[in-house]
């Protein structure tokens, strides 16, 4: 468990100065997930679609574990590998020329 809480927090250290932009959040349910987006449901009826970067981080139980496995078969790791459909996230995200960019998804 603190090795994924280190990775978490050099992760977010490292992340958190690769985008300009002020950062904006988002919470509510996954409505649909591919590698490359996330559509999120709010619960005052909002839907926001996120487009995925290569900078984007997860923060799911289990994550860093799946991320080593995949690593060690040689496979990209995508969303669509952590986060399902119906699950309850806080997206951390930035909007530039009208498109959300994920800059942090965590699943709760």
């Amino acid at each position: 468990m603190r090795k994924v809480t280190l990775i978490a927090i050099a992760l977010l250290a490292v992340s958190s100065f690769a985008f300009a932009g002020e950062a904006q959040i988002a919470q509510g349910k996954v409505q649909a997930v591919s590698a490359n987006a996330v559509t999120v449901a709010g619960e005052n009826g909002e839907v926001w679609t996120f487009e995925v970067t290569e900078d984007s981080m997860v923060i799911a139980e289990g994550a860093s574990h799946k991320s080593e496995n995949l690593s060690a078969v040689g496979k990209k790791t995508t969303m669509d590998e952590f986060v399902r459909e119906n699950q309850y996230v806080t997206v951390k995200y930035w909007e530039q020329d009208g498109t959300r960019y994920i800059k942090k998804l965590r699943v709760h």
